[in-house]
């Protein structure tokens, strides 16, 4: 069971693959378009030695504001020029992943132009991290939903898989109040989007998402449309794929960028020592045993507890997240050949720390939050012959992800709270253009979702990144310039433009 992609659909890459603040607060009117009277304005305070942190209470339940509140955790980097142009709202992705993380640990990826100019802001939606969280299980619980294996064939696979799902879910259940279990889907987090907007006293949205954030993005412009100025989507969620859909692409996806780890490897000399014949035939070999029942361990006591066992699960797992970024790839290589010796720490940790592992042992709640949302977003096969159908359709198509994608979402199929969106494209009726950005070789989010989308916008344009990895900001200085002249100017980049990888 691998944790959830950073994309809407997938809940765990195979399975898993992932109140109130004191009285007295000012308000700010409410603008057109959201759903209550008044709104609180923040109030900050220092934290984390160079930012800024505040609480924003929103409605647990927007359809029904009397059934209590939810504290958002909001963060923001003050921009160093004292009259700043404005705020830009950012998410890394998910859901499950925490905004909060995200800006302290890579604010300074952000080029100084920027940062110079905009206070950059970010939260932890509602149910994640520091705001009302999902809580589920704990640290042996979560090693226990990874282990789970993620292309079950046998009935008694299968009724593993399902008994271990349910427990999952009992847990959720009874750790998490229902209020807040039951209201965290991508639609809610859109509308405290929307009341953040107005608390930070912006008439118009600056914001940027990242892979499921660009499907917060994209509701927004559905609920919101006049109310932002400008709009980066970056890693791009198709809101029209369907579920199943969307499972495909991915695989097939991650199987191509497989592939080009396999190309690599005689290009690079560690991996070429480890692999004189080729990586390819060395990792199908160890699927082959591991997806047999084979297995190593992990000596890794203070973080895991004890020894753990890397199977079959958590290989895949691994492998996944280690295929977001080339830069990961040389420590792929070395985990499947200290694998190859018997030794499965590297493996588990590339696999926990995907499911949201800390380094005192404990996990985040990142895959709780990413399922709970994902199984309000998106509608799940419904019975057990549609898994196994699926799993054999899949596998064609990726021979090595596409049973796991098959099976990852059979967590909604028993989830308490049904789902709340139905895939639709999404067109951009404000004046604002929007700025859609997909790479060529992202597994996670395939280049086809960020075309659909620019054509879905209709008042968009795609800016293209060459070469793999999820995302393109990070890895395109080509990137960087064009997203950042368009936050200052909100000029788009040439119709057609594409970015080199460096």
């Amino acid at each position: 069971m691998h944790t959830l992609r950073r994309s809407r659909n997938h809940l765990l890459y195979s399975l898993i693959v992932l109140l109130s603040l004191a009285s007295g607060l000012t308000t700010i009117p409410l603008a057109t378009g959201s759903s209550a009277a008044q709104i609180q304005s923040l109030s900050w305070s220092s934290c984390e030695k160079t930012f800024e942190c505040s609480i924003l209470q929103v409605p647990a339940n927007y359809a029904h504001p009397s059934q209590g509140t939810l504290d958002i955790s909001v963060i923001e980097l003050r921009a160093t020029n004292p009259i700043p142009i404005g705020d830009i709202v950012l998410n890394p992705g998910g859901p499950g992943a925490s905004g909060i993380s995200f800006l302290t640990g890579s604010f300074q990826s952000f080029p100084l132009s920027l940062r110079q100019n905009f206070n950059l802001v970010s939260f932890d939606p509602r149910g994640v991290g520091a705001s009302d969280p999902v809580n589920c299980t704990n640290a042996a619980g979560m090693r226990a939903l990874v282990a789970l294996d993620p292309s079950p064939t046998s009935n008694a696979q299968i009724n593993q898989i399902i008994s271990g799902v349910k427990s999952f879910i009992k847990g959720c259940q009874a750790e998490t109040p229902a209020f807040i279990l039951n209201n965290v889907s991508t639609l809610n987090t859109v509308r405290d989007l929307d009341r953040l907007r107005i608390a930070l006293g912006e008439p118009k949205l600056n914001y940027f998402g990242f892979s499921y954030g660009t499907y917060i993005g994209e509701l927004y412009v559905k609920l919101f449309p006049k109310n932002f100025r400008t709009m980066v989507l970056d890693g791009v969620v198709d809101p029209a794929l369907s579920t199943t859909a969307s499972n495909i692409q991915q695989a097939v996806g991650f199987e191509r960028d497989l592939q080009d780890f396999y190309s690599w490897c005689p290009t690079n000399t560690t991996c070429k020592t480890e692999f004189p014949k080729g990586v390819k035939d060395a990792l199908t070999g160890l699927l082959s045993r591991f997806q047999e029942g084979a297995s190593v361990k992990a000596h890794l006591a203070t973080i895991y507890g004890g020894t753990v066992t890397v199977n079959y699960g958590v290989l895949t797992t691994a492998i996944a997240a280690s295929l977001y970024s080339n830069q990961q790839w040389p420590d792929l290589a070395k985990s499947i050949a200290t694998a190859y010796r018997g030794n499965g720490n590297l493996l588990a940790a590339v696999a926990y720390s995907y499911a949201g592992l800390q380094q005192n042992g404990t996990f985040s709640n990142m895959t709780a939050a990413n399922i709970a949302t994902g199984c309000e977003d998106n509608k799940a096969p419904t019975s057990i012959a549609q898994y196994k159908a699926l799993a054999i359709k899949m596998a064609d198509a990726a021979p090595v992800f596409g049973a796991s994608e098959a099976w990852g979402t059979i967590t909604c199929t028993y989830w308490p709270v049904k789902p709340v969106s139905s895939p639709a494209p999404i067109a951009n009726h404000s004046n604002a253009e929007i700025l859609v950005v997909g790479s060529t070789g992202d597994p996670a989010t395939p280049y086809s979702g960020a075309v659909n989308v620019a054509k879905e916008l209709g008042n968009a344009d795609l800016l293209t990144r060459t070469g793999s990895g999820h995302t393109a900001y990070l890895f395109s200085s080509c990137v960087r310039n064009w997203t950042d002249s368009y936050f200052m100017t909100t000029a788009l980049p040439p119709k057609g433009s594409v970015c080199p990888t460096n």
